[in-house]
């Protein structure tokens, strides 16, 4: 039967490995061209991988046995910092959707202007 301890243990190094898969497809996402099929796949993967991560530190969270304030702050740290690369890699993409659309409203708009001639 496993121990308080160990099954902490195990979650601690759950954790260090989700993070690390976090990392590597933030790493990716913030590369990758934006019409790249793989984007979906990366996101996908990411919100999985986010998920993952929440429970493991759910579960850290409410271990009345686990008292280490030092390392809940750590991964209190990497989470804001997870949520800022994130929200950088959303605005990224959204600017890069915004410009698209107003590129082809314009095409539209000369397209227009020259089957009125």
């Amino acid at each position: 039967m496993k121990t308080t301890l160990t099954i902490t243990a195990e979650v601690i190094e759950q954790l260090a490995t989700v993070d690390s898969v976090m990392t590597d497809l933030l790493d990716k996402l913030e590369k990758i061209q934006f019409e790249n099929d793989e984007t979906d796949t990366l996101v996908s993967k990411l919100q999985d991988v986010i998920s993952a991560r929440q429970i493991l530190i759910g579960q850290l969270v409410t271990d009345s046995q686990f008292e280490d304030r030092i390392y809940l702050q750590a991964q209190a740290d990497k989470t804001t910092e997870f949520e800022h690369r994130a929200k950088k890699v959303l605005a990224d993409r959204e600017a890069l959707l915004r410009g698209m659309r107003k590129g082809k409203r314009q095409t539209n708009l000369y397209k227009t202007i020259d089957s009125n001639r």
